[in-house]
Order: C-alpha cells, then structure tokens, then sequence
C-alpha cells in the first residue's frame, strides 16, 4: 500500500478542558500522513485559542467554524469537516476522545483490495480511571445492513476508517442523538464491504458532558430513541428489505410505548399510523390504535402495545 492521506475529523463544542489532550493523541500517531480538521459549532470558551495552538505547531491540523449554511450540532460540524477534507481515507473522532498511538496504521493495514471500511475496537474509560467496553464485537456475525440494523452488531464512529469514494450520504444534521447509529446503517446500504480488526485502537472518555451521560438520566430519552427510528425509517425505506423495516417497526412500537408523556407522542403519532397503514400489518396497525387512543384516555393499553409487538416477532 501507498502512503495515503487520512482526513481525521473532529467536531467540537467548548471542549477547551479536553481537547487538547485529543489533539495531542493525534500528534502521536505511528502513522503520519493526516490531516486533522477541527470544526468548532459555536464555542464560548477558550476553544479556538486552545486549537490554534495546535494549528501553529503543526500545519497538519487545520481549524474552521461552522458556517451557518450547515446546521449546529455535531452533524452539521462533521458534514462541513468532510466537505473540507481531501484524504483518501476518513475516520470521524471526538472531541473528548483518545486514539491509541497506533490507531490510524492498524487500520490501514488491515484493508485490502476488496474491503471499503475497517471497523476496530475502542475502550471508555472514565475521571475514577475505571476502564470498560461499550460493546463486545462478535467477529462471526458478518457485516450486513439486517445485523447492522437488528443491532445484532455495531460501533462507534471512533472506531471507523472508510474510503472516501463510498461515502456518498452525509450525517442526518435533524439528529441531536444517535447520529452514528444512523449514518452507518444507510452507508451499510452503499457497501457490507467492511472489515473487522480485533484490537483496542481508541480510548472513549465517559463523563458527566458526555452525550451518552446525558442521555442515561433524560426524562426524553425514549421519545430521541423513537425520533431516530422514525428518521432511520425515513431514510432507508426505498433500499431495505421487509425483514429489515420490521426490525425498525418493532422499535417504533417499542419506543413510542416508552414515551410517558401524553403530550409529547401525538406530534408523532400521524407519522407512526400511516408507516404502520402502509405497511400492511393491518393487525399491528389496529392493536397500536388500541393502545394509543386507551393510554390517551385512561393511561392503560399495555395489552394492545403487547400484542402488536408480538404480531412482528
């Protein structure tokens, strides 16, 4: 293999505290052809002056602000970063994040002719310096959109180097969560041609900013999950098989019987009735009404809700 140019992109949001040590993670890498793009979405702090030291030590780094054509938030900052970039090979990080020194050469070399993204491993480690997993990779299972979907397997954008010339979709810029669930179950549709390589290559830092963090204790954490499943529906919907929507359909029913809020389902509950009209489950679709219009009234329908979900197993 060559010596190709690897565009590391990183969207940050007042992470002065924190990405230095990210950017210095960066610096020691075995593998030196990079080019580290730094998109900040709107920074209050000492950000820009803690990266642009990093931009004058070494040219490799570069460091834009988002401009207002793509949306705040992280997605709209990585889609920016990409279009900026110019490497034959991509690998999206966070801002908060470490990669081992051997990150980006241990992907590299695990590509061949006919493979279009590696996926490797990574650790989070916590401020108490506890140190787990966030998940465990079966490397038997293979990569395909249904496993991708069924979340039978998954990753973290941390752990992906992909050739450029697939990436042919941006990040979803109306998702505050779940961006990367998203964006590789479509790009999974592009190419399976993926890889997995058994080793730790990123340290992911867990702690009270954290988006994961927040999400955990969110009283609107099953309403975001729903709105993913919706939007993923959306998104997939001319590519995916029957048996991969109803993986998606069985969350939607899932998630929508999680939200407690009264009023915060019925914005929604349109949408979910006509995917699930169109979908011809015509008994899911009876037993979902059941359940919506009785929790609506009287706060109980768990039977209906119940039986629809059984009617996709």
């Amino acid at each position: 293999m060559n010596n190709p140019l690897i565009s590391i992109i990183i969207p940050t949001y007042n992470r002065a505290h924190l990405i230095g040590e990210t950017l210095d993670s960066v610096l020691a890498q075995t593998y030196r052809n990079w080019e580290c793009i730094i998109v900040d979405d709107g920074s209050t702090d000492t950000t820009e002056s803690v990266v642009n030291y990093y931009v004058e030590k070494d040219s490799r780094f570069q460091y834009y602000k988002r401009p207002s054509a793509y949306k705040s938030g992280g997605n709209g900052a990585r889609n920016y970063g990409f279009d900026v970039s110019k490497g034959e090979y991509v690998n999206w990080f966070d801002s908060d994040d470490l990669m081992l020194p051997d990150a980006l050469q241990s992907k590299l070399n695990a590509f061949e002719e006919n493979v279009d993204f590696v996926v490797a491993n990574s650790l989070n480690f916590d401020e108490e310096g506890t140190v787990s997993r966030p998940y465990e990779l079966n490397y038997d299972i293979p990569i395909t959109a249904e496993n991708f979907i069924s979340q039978t397997i998954g990753w973290i954008t941390n752990d992906v180097l992909v050739r450029r010339k697939v990436i042919q979709i941006p990040f979803n810029e109306e998702l505050k969560s779940g961006q990367e669930y998203n964006f590789f179950a479509r790009l999974i549709f592009i190419t399976e041609r993926g890889k997995y390589l058994k080793k730790d290559v990123s340290k992911r830092r867990i702690h009270s900013g954290s988006i994961q963090t927040q999400l955990s204790v969110s009283k609107k954490k099953a309403l975001q999950l729903l709105e993913n499943e919706l939007c993923l529906w959306n998104d997939i919907q001319e590519n995916a098989n029957w048996k991969i929507k109803k993986r998606i359909l069985k969350r939607i029913i899932r998630f929508s019987s999680e939200t407690t809020s009264k009023f915060s389902l019925p914005k929604y509950f349109v949408t979910i009735e006509t995917i699930l009209f169109f979908s011809f489950q015509w008994q899911v679709f009876i037993n979902y009404n059941c359940w919506f219009f009785s929790n609506l009234i009287i706060g109980k329908g768990y039977f209906f809700i119940n039986t629809a979900y059984k009617k996709l197993s």
